[in-house]
């Protein structure tokens, strides 16, 4: 009996033992490739300053605070205050006044490719003589701008800025970019979810992200440290596997689902702007906001659309303002608005027409 249990016991550490070394093989091999894999995103120089994207378990990810360095090829500086909205190169990051415009949107809120304190927000902001929050963030759909706004109700930063007045940054791309799980700083091979709007029957939801924590430490290891392999960059992608082979198998089954979705469930985009336009008034509904949307075009016969502009007639105290007239009355050449992200000139249009309508709409 005694003989019976001992080899037993010996054929249960034997099995364990295999079990254990196929586990360490198989994560060594998976570790192996993740790795060539970072070290191939990360081997072309980033255009953004080193942490300047952090982790947001609601949104997916999301512009840190305290940033501050130019942008790769110093065409303009990127800076952060504490509260996370973007400052000028000069701005004090910790000092504020309560009071002024948010701005939440993409790129072309934030005023990629030109400085602070040429964009719109900022261009209001000087009209008015209150101060900027810019919140516009690069690569942020209307899911990640409205969950953005609603992080910064529950952590109390509404609270101390008690904006007067916000503005929506709008263009034709976002609602498509509304409606997918995957960002466009995601990688096919390294797994990135951020928040997307969802349909579930006849009502809209904000569907989060999967956690890829990880992803973003490593990401930002490789950043920091450079490609080359070592025992803190083994030891974290290994332990790290089972987390990634997980996220990795949910977004391909959240791929699968987005392919497979048939066009006539689809949402449009009269229900992404109603969706998004009611819980922003929702979220600013206590701090008596006035909520502006700003429609920016790519191009002299780019038109809102008929989703958008049904869904202001539904929000009938959200103001207007068509960047179209404001590209034909400050007379801004094409180049610095077709296809791109708006230069100067255009920046400056529609920040004094946002506050040419604005005044119109007071003196109603």
């Amino acid at each position: 009996m005694k003989l019976l249990d001992k080899k037993n016991l010996n054929y249960l550490i034997y099995m364990v033992s295999v079990i254990v070394l196929i586990f360490i093989a198989f994560n060594t091999y998976v570790t192996f490739r993740i790795h060539s894999e970072l070290a191939k995103l990360t081997s072309t120089p980033l255009r953004w300053p080193v942490g300047a994207y952090v982790y947001d378990k609601n949104i997916g990810f999301d512009f840190a605070p305290d940033v501050s360095g130019p942008i790769q090829d110093g065409s303009f500086y990127v800076k952060s205050h504490h509260l996370a909205y973007r400052i000028g190169e000069h701005d004090d990051g910790n000092s504020f006044q309560p009071g002024g415009v948010l701005s939440l949107g993409c790129s072309l809120t934030y005023a990629d490719e030109v400085e602070s304190e040429q964009s719109f927000t900022q261009v209001i902001a000087d009209s008015l003589g209150i101060p900027a929050y810019n919140y516009g963030v690069s690569s942020f759909s209307y899911a990640h701008a409205l969950v953005k706004a609603q992080n910064l109700r529950d952590e109390g930063v509404l609270d101390k800025l008690q904006a007067q007045y916000v503005v929506l940054g709008c263009w034709r791309g976002l609602p498509d970019r509304t409606r997918t799980p995957f960002p466009r700083i995601a990688s096919k091979s390294i797994p990135l979810t951020a928040a997307y709007f969802k349909k579930e029957g006849k009502d809209l939801k904000i569907e989060y992200p999967l956690g890829s924590r990880h992803a973003f430490e490593l990401i930002t290891m490789y950043r920091k440290n450079g490609p080359e392999l070592n025992f803190k960059k083994f030891s974290k992608i290994f332990f790290a596997i089972p987390r990634f082979a997980y996220v990795y198998l949910k977004n391909n089954s959240l791929s699968q689902q987005v392919r497979q979705i048939k066009p006539g469930t689809l949402l449009s985009d009269y229900e992404i702007y109603d969706f998004y336009f009611t819980n922003i008034e929702s979220v600013f509904s206590s701090y008596h906001s006035k909520i502006i949307v700003l429609y920016m075009p790519m191009s002299p016969d780019d038109q809102p659309s008929e989703g958008l502009m049904k869904a202001i007639a539904a929000h009938p105290d959200i103001i207007f303002v068509d960047g179209k007239q404001a590209i034909k009355k400050y007379n801004v050449p094409l180049k610095d608005y077709k296809s791109k992200h708006p230069q100067v000139s255009a920046h400056k249009a529609y920040g004094l027409e946002t506050v040419s309508t604005m005044e119109g709409f007071k003196a109603r």
